[in-house]
């Protein structure tokens, strides 16, 4: 049988261990990118490395064509994986997501609207233009939400109470947007709830909920911690995940990863966005620990062609719990880093997020490119969870040339919540 070859498209958050999967199936891997392998260092990791830009769509059709690529994966980078579902299309190579499913988790007007069809609550959204009349104007209530219909990782995103913010909001989403459609919503007040899920031969099967617990950061609320389930509770039932069912048939998905990202308001769930991939901060490494399944895998077998097995959804029984911490860091450039290469050594911790190195520069926004790290912290209990992060909150350190220290340290008020 002949070797299979797989054209890794970009270097992502879950590229590394992709190509090792891919590696123990014997597949030969490839991966372009137009940064040199000292910058991606996955690229090492590889049978082979293409330095051509993942932007320059004929040259990679013409060097999948020549080289005998047999199948591309593109992990959770929403361009690379535009650049994935086009080039496999042309190609006649196998793709994950349907059209629907992958419009909705880039159009959130058109989401929401197959939300509302599926009986999905969605905030209340308002209309306006760039020319701002008096009429639209005169409708909203605040504080309202402005954002890029077509973004993600909350850039662009402004929560405004009044109409001189909303001006400058409407004109910094645009900014961000391609489209240049700006959504403009009632801001639901609560905790952001992520429903994890893979799609399995058109049938959506649960694997975990994460609901975010915010922080006040330089008076912008942010999250700080994420409590994580594995099972049904009284916030994410059966009869809510009846509706996804319905939705994900509507949108004709019939495999893959897929995340509903929500707010809560009086314990009833808003739907915000839809992301038709891998999440982008290792969230499959906790659901592997917790439950033993593994999405990243099942997604490399989805871009190798290959059959997901039903035992692959048979979860183990979870012995431990855990949170979430989420290290925000200050802007200014970092000269020293003290306490990162001992989380790599602890078994009680995963590293979900580590953004930066010595010599980075922290941009000054609010969106999530100032996350430091997410830290997946293992424990017995809450309160074992709390003295880890106590213990890792003294040890942890981001130093600027001024030495002074531009992470921002939690501890979680389980008390409070």
């Amino acid at each position: 049988m002949e070797r299979k070859k797989l054209l890794f498209l970009g270097v992502d958050t879950s590229t590394g261990e992709a190509i090792e999967y891919a590696k123990s199936k014997n597949v030969y891997t490839v991966v372009t990118d137009f940064s040199s392998p000292e910058v991606k260092k996955e690229k090492k990791l590889a049978d082979e490395y293409w330095m051509i830009d993942v932007a320059d769509f004929e040259a990679l059709k013409k060097q999948c064509m020549e080289e005998g690529i047999t199948n591309i994966y593109a992990g959770n980078h929403e361009f690379c994986l535009e650049q994935c579902k086009r080039l496999c299309k042309e190609l006649g190579l196998p793709f994950y997501a349907s059209d629907d499913g992958w419009k909705a988790s880039r159009n959130k007007v058109f989401y929401k609207e197959k939300c509302e069809k599926a009986g999905l609550l969605t905030p209340k959204e308002y209309y306006l233009d760039e020319n701002f009349s008096k009429k639209d104007l005169a409708k909203i209530q605040y504080p309202v939400i402005v954002k890029p219909s077509d973004s993600s990782a909350q850039k662009g995103f402004s929560i405004v109470s009044n109409q001189d913010e909303l001006f400058t909001a409407y004109k910094k989403a645009l900014e961000y947007s391609e489209n240049k459609k700006i959504i403009v919503e009632d801001y639901v007040d609560g905790d952001d709830v992520y429903i994890g899920c893979y799609i399995h031969n058109k049938k959506l099967k649960f694997l975990h909920y994460t609901l975010d617990r915010f922080i006040m950061v330089d008076g912008q609320k942010r999250f700080g911690f994420n409590a994580n389930f594995s099972t049904f509770t009284d916030l994410v039932n059966e009869q809510l995940f009846s509706k996804y069912e319905k939705l994900i048939s509507d949108l004709k998905c019939e495999n893959g990863a897929c995340m509903f990202q929500c707010k809560t308001r009086n314990n009833q769930i808003y739907n915000i966005e839809f992301s038709y991939r891998l999440d982008g901060i290792k969230i499959w490494r906790r659901v592997e620990r917790l439950i033993g399944i593994n999405e990243l895998k099942m997604m490399v077998d989805l871009a190798l062609g290959e059959k997901v097995s039903d035992n692959s959804f048979i979860a183990h029984e979870q012995k431990e719990m855990s949170l979430g911490y989420v290290v925000w860091a200050l802007p200014g450039k970092i000269s020293k880093i003290e306490g990162k290469k001992e989380l790599y050594l602890r078994d009680d911790v995963i590293l979900i997020c580590d953004r930066f190195n010595e010599g980075d520069t922290v941009l000054n926004v609010v969106d999530m490119r100032t996350i430091a790290f997410i830290i997946e912290v293992f424990g017995k209990s809450y309160k074992d969870i709390a003295e880890k992060i106590t213990d890792i909150n003294k040890n942890l350190h981001f130093y600027d040339d001024n030495m002074h220290d531009m992470l921002i340290y939690r501890v979680p008020d389980y008390e409070n919540w």
